[in-house]
């Protein structure tokens, strides 16, 4: 792939790239009353986003801003949705070229790679590296300078699209010149390229043996404590002056301690689920039931909400499988006893049980076939580290 790519807004509004671009913004939104009434008139309503596409702009341009806690306030930013159709397009075309741009370790955001990825990767090196670095960008996307990610951006884009870009990114400041919007697409991208520096930088040093990097968290192993020291010394000092970004205050342990990385405690001997997430399953869980026992779920609603339980327990492990079935075996009227049967379809077990745990079933019948870890760590004990082969290749 050449160094930068052109697009033109042409491209972006070509009427088949909108047409990919509406399915693209519409999954898994469809039944929202916004998205299908765009969809039920989407000739007229594509047209209208092509017309601004045309002219260098955002359909609607508003941000429609609420507060989350998750479990920290965060002010989330959602755009209207022929904003989200427009950012689609313009992403289509953007996107392979910004993936080609990351490292193999950054798993945020891309095709192919996600949290699971990103954890299986990091108890891999947690089992061969000793010291882990952690670090975790304090602010990120309000605090993003708006100049240099657009100078960092325009190293790969050419043509018109850019001045779109520019515009979307110049739409939204949490301060003078700085920050994006947390919800949007755009910003997602925008972070994740931002960040691809740091990883860049933080693979160059001598010290490293390993990086993941998943949006704002980032691990690094070491061979020993006073490497890892030095590594955080060293990015304590390159990340505010380079990229106007500051760092929580970061933590230097033995792998072997376990730590806490995407909702997940991960150790040598594998994956637990945090606190977080196992207050998220508990509560999710005995909605579930509750639902079910007072008659106001169908079977549409419990397999969704199962697959949203599922979701929150993968990847699913033996430690992990255990600790769901006796939440879901827990205190009386959650199910009972019958809850954790190994069976689906046990006697006197409730549909709610039955859909959480298939959802669970169909999680390891996806994953990898047995031996399959094990093979994959005898593999990395075998071939040198991602970032010294790199380092070696470059030179």
């Amino acid at each position: 792939m050449t160094h930068t790519v052109r697009i033109e807004l042409a491209d972006v509004a070509a009427w088949t790239n909108l047409e990919a671009a509406l399915w693209a913004a519409a999954r898994g939104k469809r039944t929202r009353p916004d998205v299908a009434a765009f969809i039920a008139d989407s000739p007229r309503r594509l047209a209208q986003v092509r017309h601004a596409l045309l002219q260098g702009r955002l359909p609607d341009g508003q941000l429609r801003a609420f507060a989350i806690r998750d479990p920290k306030p965060r002010l989330i930013h959602a755009a209207p949705f022929a904003d989200r159709v427009a950012q689609h397009a313009l992403m289509r075309l953007l996107e392979p070229r910004l993936e080609a741009a990351l490292v193999p370790t950054s798993f945020a955001c891309r095709p192919g790679r996600g949290v699971h990825a990103a954890l299986t990767h990091a108890l891999l090196c947690t089992r061969r590296w000793p010291w882990v670095l952690q670090l975790d960008v304090a602010h990120c996307f309000p605090s993003i300078p708006h100049a240099p990610l657009l100078a960092l951006v325009r190293r790969r884009l050419r043509g018109s699209a850019f001045d779109l870009l520019a515009h979307i990114v110049g739409g939204h400041a949490a301060s003078p010149g700085s920050g994006l919007p947390i919800g949007s697409l755009t910003s997602q991208h925008l972070a994740n390229q931002y960040l691809g520096e740091l990883d860049r930088e933080a693979i160059a040093h001598p010290a490293t043996r390993a990086h993941v990097r998943y949006m704002d968290d980032v691990l690094l192993w070491c061979e020993s404590a006073a490497d890892a020291r030095a590594l955080r010394d060293h990015l304590l000092d390159w990340l505010p002056r380079t990229l106007g970004l500051q760092f929580k205050p970061p933590a230097i342990q033995r792998s072997n301690r376990g730590f806490t990385f995407c909702g997940f405690r991960l150790r040598p001997d594998g994956l637990r689920l945090g606190r977080r997430r196992q207050r998220a399953w508990r509560h999710g869980w005995r909605a579930l039931h509750e639902a079910d026992a007072a008659g106001r779920a169908d079977e549409a609603w419990l397999q969704q909400r199962a697959e949203v339980l599922r979701t929150l327990a993968l990847p699913t492990g033996g430690a992990i499988r255990a600790w769901c079935r006796a939440v879901m075996a827990g205190p009386p009227g959650v199910c009972g006893a019958a809850a954790a049967a190994a069976d689906d379809g046990a006697p006197g077990r409730c549909r709610a049980a039955v859909y959480s745990a298939s959802a669970g079933s169909r999680t390891q019948d996806r994953g990898p076939p047995a031996g399959a870890a094990r093979w994959q760590l005898e593999q990395q004990r075998q071939e040198l580290p991602f970032c010294t082969a790199q380092r070696e290749r470059a030179g």
